[in-house]
C-alpha cells in the first residue's frame, strides 16, 4: 500500500480526529461510534499541581470537514508522576453536536498475530508546523505486560511521532481497528512504540463497544475506506456512485440475509469473510475483495447478477446491464447466466456436517471435521478440521467451540438447519451424539434442531442401491412404486444371506426400522446388511428389546426368517417401540422423518411415565446424492486450518 496516497488520507481524513482544547496536551483520536470519539487520557491531559496531572472535563475534536466538543470520561482521570500514564490510559469524547450520520472505524473481535503489518494514523507536527494526518507501517513484536499487569502490544519498525498518540492502530488485512496508539519507543525515530488492544475499549467501555458493532449509516464509506485499505480492490473504479448505492438498494430489498449472497457469490474454496457480514455493504465489500478463481467468473460479477436477477424489471433502472459495463471495466468475462435465486420462503435446507471417524472399529480416539452446507444442494464449506485424534470428550469440547457460530451463520440464510453425524457402521450405535449439546447441557442438540447419522464408510458397490432407493424415497410422490418402510421382527432370527436377498426383493424399501439396538449380540449384522443392500434410512432404539425377548423367545428357536410379524410376547419393548412410532408416522410421510424423530425427542423430555418411543431413538438419514466431502463418502480428512485463533 502507498502510505502517502491522497485519496487513502482523505478518506481516513473523516474518521481520525485531531483532539484538542485550552491547555490540553493534546493529541489523535478516531470515530468508533456515533458522536463518540476514542482517545487517551493522557491527550487530554492538563497539568496540575507539581508533576501531577488530571484530565479535562471538555475537549474539541477536529476532522476533515467539521469539529465539534464534548464532554470527556477518561480512565485513569488523574497522574500522579513521571512517566506513562496508568492502565488503560484510555478516553471517550462523547460530541455535544456530531455531524448526522457520521460513520465510524469497526474495531476487530480478533486477536493479533506476531509480526503481523500494522499502520499507525494520526495527527503529528515532526515535519510542518501544522498538524499534518499521517500514516506509519509499524511490525507487532508481541503483547507486553505493563507496569499495571495489563497486556499492551509491543510495536517495532515504524515511527510513531508526538501527536499520534490516541490514534487508531489499523490492521489493513480486516480493514478494522485493532489497538491505539500511547507512546513511542524514543522519538523522531522509527523504533515503534507501544498501543492499547481494542480488548481494553470492550472492558473498560462496554457501551462503546456495542455502539461500535451497529452498523454505520454511511455502509458506503465504510466499505471504501475498508477496500483502499486493503488494497485489494477499489469498487469505485469499476462502479459509480450511483450504481454502487442502486445495487445496495436492490439488494437490501431482495429478502436475502448478505452471507446468503456472499456465498453464492464466491467460490467455495475461498472461504470465510474476513470481517463480519452485518449489511449488504459488507457482504459487497466482501465479495469485491474475493479473487476470481481461475477461468471463473469475478465473484463481484457474481453478486450484481444475482441482485439483479432477482430485482422486478420495472426496477432495475441503474442495474440495467450493469453485468456486462462491470465486466468491461474489469477486464473479465461476463459470468454465463444463471438460475433466479429462490425466495427463502422456498424449502431451503442448510446443515451441518460433523465427521468423527474412528480409523479402526475398536478405536477411542476420532478425527474430528465440521462442514457447513449453506445450502444441501451446493458444496459444503469447511469450519474445523483437526488433524490429531480426540478423545470423544474433547470432539465434544471442539463442537461446541464451533458449532454454534457456524449455526447462526446458516440461521442469516435459512431456517431450516439439519445437523448430521457421520459415523463409521461400527460406531453408529455406540456414540449418542442426540445427547451432545451447544451450550447447556439440559438442551441437547437433537431437541433444537432435526439430527441424524450418516455412514463414513459405505462399500462403493453398494452406491447404485443406495442412490436409487434414497431417490425413489424423495420421488414417492410421481412414482408409480411408492416407497416403503419396514420393520424387522425382533423376535426371530434373521441369518444373513437370508436377509439381505429379503432385501433385495424389496426394491422400493428405503428405510429400515428396527425395534431393537442394532448392536444386540445376535441381531449385529442386520444394520450391517441392510447399509450393504443399499437401505439408505434406518429407526431404530438404543433401549432395545433384545434382552427382555430372550427371557421369553430365544432367538433361533423358531426357525422362521420372516421379517415382519404382529406377534411378540406380552410386554415386549420392541413392539411398544414399533407401535409408538408406526402412530407417530400415520399423520407425516417417510420425507418428514427428521422433523417427526425430533419432535419424538422433545415429547420425550416432557412424558410422565418412562419408556418413551423417543428417549433413545435413533435416525439414519444418508442422503445418496449429497456425497460426503472428500473422495467419496469414506472420509479423507482435509488439509489443517487453525481454529478459534489467528490465522497469520
Amino acid at each position: 500500500m502507498d502510505t502517502g496516497s491522497r485519496e487513502l488520507l482523505d478518506l481516513l481524513g473523516g474518521f481520525i480526529v485531531q483532539v484538542s482544547g485550552p491547555g490540553l496536551r493534546g493529541g489523535s483520536g478516531f470515530f468508533a461510534g456515533p458522536g463518540l470519539v476514542v482517545t487517551c487520557a493522557h491527550v487530554v491531559a492538563v497539568p496540575a499541581a507539581g508533576d501531577a496531572h488530571a484530565t479535562a472535563g471538555r475537549a474539541r475534536a477536529t476532522w476533515l470537514g467539521g469539529y465539534a466538543e464534548g464532554s470527556v470520561e477518561a480512565l485513569p482521570p488523574t497522574h500522579g508522576g513521571q512517566g506513562l500514564w496508568a492502565y488503560p490510559d484510555l478516553a471517550v469524547i462523547t460530541l455535544d453536536d456530531p455531524a448526522p450520520d457520521h460513520p465510524w472505524m469497526p474495531m476487530a473481535e480478533q486477536e493479533l498475530g506476531i509480526g503481523r503489518r500494522l499502520y499507525a494514523v494520526g495527527y503529528s507536527t515532526v515535519y510542518e508546523p501544522t498538524p499534518q494526518l499521517g500514516i506509519s507501517a509499524v511490525e507487532y513484536e508481541g503483547p507486553l505486560s505493563s507496569g499495571d499487569g495489563q497486556a499492551v502490544l509491543q510495536l517495532k519498525n515504524g515511527e510513531l511521532a508526538p501527536g499520534k498518540s490516541g490514534g487508531p492502530l489499523l490492521d489493513l488485512e480486516r480493514g478494522a481497528v485493532c489497538g491505539i496508539v500511547t507512546t513511542t519507543r524514543r522519538e523522531n525515530l522509527d523504533l515503534g512504540g507501544l498501543a492499547l488492544p481494542v480488548s481494553a475499549i470492550q472492558s473498560n467501555f462496554p457501551e462503546l463497544w456495542q455502539a461500535n458493532k451497529v452498523p454505520s449509516p454511511l455502509d458506503r464509506e465504510i466499505w471504501r475506506l475498508r477496500a483502499a485499505l486493503q488494497h485489494e480492490y477499489a469498487p469505485g473504479t469499476v462502479m459509480s456512485l450511483r450504481e454502487e448505492q442502486a445495487l445496495l438498494r436492490a439488494a437490501q430489498r431482495s429478502g436475502f440475509a448478505p452471507a446468503a449472497l456472499y456465498w453464492r457469490s464466491v467460490h467455495r474454496d475461498y472461504g470465510e469473510p474476513l470481517g463480519r457480514l452485518d449489511s449488504m455493504a459488507d457482504a459487497l465489500r466482501e465479495v469485491a475483495d474475493a479473487p476470481a478463481m481461475l477461468d471463473g467468473p469475478h465473484p463481484l460479477l457474481l453478486f450484481i447478477q444475482q441482485v439483479t436477477d432477482a430485482t422486478p424489471a420495472k426496477d432495475l433502472g441503474p442495474l440495467t446491464g450493469l453485468v456486462d459495463l462491470v465486466a468491461q471495466r474489469l477486464g473479465a468475462p461476463t459470468p454465463p447466466p444463471t438460475a433466479v435465486m429462490t425466495s427463502p420462503s422456498t424449502d431451503r435446507v442448510a446443515a451441518i456436517s460433523v465427521h468423527l471417524d474412528s480409523r479402526g472399529p475398536d478405536s477411542d480416539h476420532y478425527f474430528l471435521s465440521v462442514w457447513k452446507y449453506p445450502d444441501v444442494t451446493e458444496p459444503p464449506y469447511t469450519v474445523l478440521s483437526e488433524d490429531r485424534p480426540l478423545t470423544l470428550a474433547e470432539a465434544q469440547e471442539q463442537f461446541r467451540a464451533v458449532v454454534p457460530a457456524a449455526v447462526g451463520d446458516l440461521a442469516e440464510i435459512c431456517s431450516d438447519v439439519l445437523i448430521e453425524f457421520a459415523l463409521p457402521t461400527a460406531k453408529l450405535n455406540a456414540i449418542a451424539v442426540d445427547t451432545w449439546y451447544l451450550s447447556q447441557e439440559w438442551a441437547p442438540v437433537s431437541r433444537q434442531y432435526p439430527v441424524v447419522l450418516r455412514v463414513l464408510d459405505r462399500a462403493p458397490e453398494t452406491y447404485p442401491s443406495w442412490t436409487a432407493r434414497w431417490r425413489r424415497l424423495h420421488q414417492a410422490h410421481t412414482d408409480s412404486t411408492q416407497a416403503t418402510m419396514d420393520w424387522v421382527d425382533c423376535h426371530n432370527d434373521m441369518r444373513p444371506e437370508r436377509f439381505y436377498a429379503w432385501l433385495q426383493q424389496q426394491s422400493a424399501m428405503s428405510v429400515l426400522a428396527l425395534p431393537f439396538s442394532p448392536d444386540a449380540t445376535t441381531r449385529q449384522h442386520v444394520l450391517e446388511t441392510a447399509l450393504y443392500a443399499g437401505i439408505p434410512v434406518a429407526v431404530w432404539t438404543r433401549a432395545g428389546c433384545s434382552l427382555r425377548c430372550r427371557l421369553v423367545a430365544q432367538p433361533g428357536l423358531g426357525g422362521d426368517d420372516s421379517t415382519a410379524t404382529d406377534g411378540g410376547p406380552p410386554g415386549c419393548e420392541g413392539l411398544k417401540f414399533r407401535d409408538a412410532v408406526d402412530a407417530e408416522l400415520a399423520s407425516s410421510g417417510l420425507t418428514d422423518l427428521p422433523q417427526l424423530i425430533m419432535k419424538l425427542r422433545v415429547d420425550s423430555a416432557t412424558a410422565t411415565s418412562p419408556g418413551h418411543c423417543g428417549e433413545k431413538v435413533v435416525l439414519l438419514w444418508d442422503d445418496a446424492t449429497r456425497k460426503l466431502p472428500g473422495d467419496g463418502p469414506a472420509l479423507r480428512i482435509p488439509e489443517h486450518t487453525t481454529q478459534g485463533g489467528q490465522l497469520s
